[in-house]
């Protein structure tokens, strides 16, 4: 069966490597031969642990998010609820009951977003249905990669919430 990845196409790329460099050296000492296996275990170990493994364009975005933070500022709080659907003083008294959350941290070199952000981000989604929910405007509105939203999309359709989630009464992790 072909690999259906690219993870799994590099991989197969390598033990094929690894096959006919076994056929056609010459025999090597069994240090050699160990200092070998290490480096084909580190290739291989790096093809499954790296997250991608092309070249990757940047997707430019703008962040319109940030307008929220400035409307709580000026005392425009209209604004920040039509946009969040939701008071400034309700958001943060929500904010400090979730930011401890062990799903907010991880252990990765790569840092989450802060959760004020997705907190509101969440909340924009919740607020907005038809074409202003999809996952590219929210995306976009959000600055944040389609990526981490295609995460969320990808749970509706397996867990099959997003009638209860969409009309706001279900939520999951």
């Amino acid at each position: 069966m072909p690999p259906n990845n690219v993870h799994g196409h590099y991989l197969s790329l390598y033990v094929l490597y690894m096959a006919i460099q076994c056929l056609l050296l010459p025999k090597v000492t069994p240090e050699d031969a160990a200092q070998q296996l290490n480096l084909d275990i580190s290739c291989i170990l790096a093809i499954q642990q790296t997250c991608y493994l092309q070249s990757r364009s940047t997707v430019p975005k703008s962040n319109t998010l940030h307008l929220a933070w400035k409307y709580v500022q000026n005392e425009a709080h209209h604004h920040f609820t039509n946009m969040l659907h939701i008071s400034p003083t309700f958001f943060e008294i929500l904010l400090d009951l979730i930011q401890e959350h062990p799903i907010f941290y991880n252990h990765s070199n790569n840092s989450q977003t802060p959760v004020q952000t997705q907190h509101a981000v969440t909340l924009y989604h919740m607020g907005h249905y038809g074409n202003g929910a999809s996952l590219e405007d929210v995306a976009q509105i959000s600055g944040i990669s389609e990526g981490s939203e295609f995460e969320k999309a990808w749970m509706d359709n397996q867990v099959d919430f997003w009638r209860l989630w969409h009309e706001a009464w279900v939520m999951y992790e």
